[in-house]
């Protein structure tokens, strides 16, 4: 190969060793996660407790995989592996690409959702009050419109609505809490642009990766052709 093919060659194999070892660290975080995960009683039947870090390690397989698959491909020359790994570039392109206008259009439908499982959250508290006061914690909240949610069916404020560390919480303290509702939207517009654009920053890089893995198959092809001459 030339030396365009050569840098091209050692780029894109660096490129995939930083991406095998998010990989690990991913499989690590995800493995540590599933580990200390507890049961939390009839909320697993309507929201999976061990969701996000099973999806965390699974994602850190496929980056695993695919990032390995473009090393050997890289440093091997082989043209099978290299094309093979294009082509998964590509795929992971259109449906990145995909994700990204999936975020940017449905908004309205996703917080919908989750309006839903905040009221089935609540509509369990009062035999699983734990998940409440996680959804309280996390989002620094009470109730899911407000306090008043706890005071209307005369129960007493639960101390998640005033923060972690709190021994008690009083109505006054409580009612200037938003809805955990109110809370989670407030939250995902702050959040939204991070997401759009990290998703397309992130297409951005397969788009790169695809283009590089094609040149370098294409360089290899080239220069076996003119070998056999």
């Amino acid at each position: 190969m030339d030396c365009g093919g050569v840098l091209v060659k050692y780029i894109l194999f660096i490129f995939n060793i930083l991406f095998v070892v998010c990989g690990i660290l991913l499989i690590v975080f995800g493995s540590i996660l599933v580990s200390h995960i507890q049961q939390v009683g009839s909320f697993a039947q309507t929201f999976e407790a061990n969701s996000v870090p099973i999806a965390i390690l699974i994602l850190g397989c496929v980056i695993f995989i695919i990032s390995f698959l473009g090393c050997c491909g890289a440093i091997r020359e082989d043209t099978c592996c290299t094309m093979t790994y294009s082509v998964i570039m590509l795929v992971l392109l259109l449906v990145q690409i995909a994700l990204v206008i999936l975020v940017w259009t449905q908004r309205a439908k996703f917080l919908k959702y989750v309006d839903q499982i905040v009221e089935t959250i609540w509509e369990q508290h009062k035999t699983d009050q734990k998940v409440m006061d996680a959804l309280q914690l996390t989002f620094n909240c009470c109730g899911v419109d407000g306090a008043t949610d706890y005071t209307m069916n005369l129960e007493s404020i639960p101390n998640s609505c005033c923060g972690t560390n709190a021994v008690s919480c009083s109505v006054l303290d409580a009612i200037k809490k938003p809805g955990c509702e109110e809370a989670f939207h407030s939250f995902w517009d702050k959040s939204i642009n991070i997401v759009r654009y990290a998703g397309l920053g992130v297409a951005a890089i397969e788009l790169v990766a695809f283009i590089f893995a094609c040149c370098l198959a294409n360089q290899v092809r080239n220069s076996k052709r003119r070998a056999n001459y």
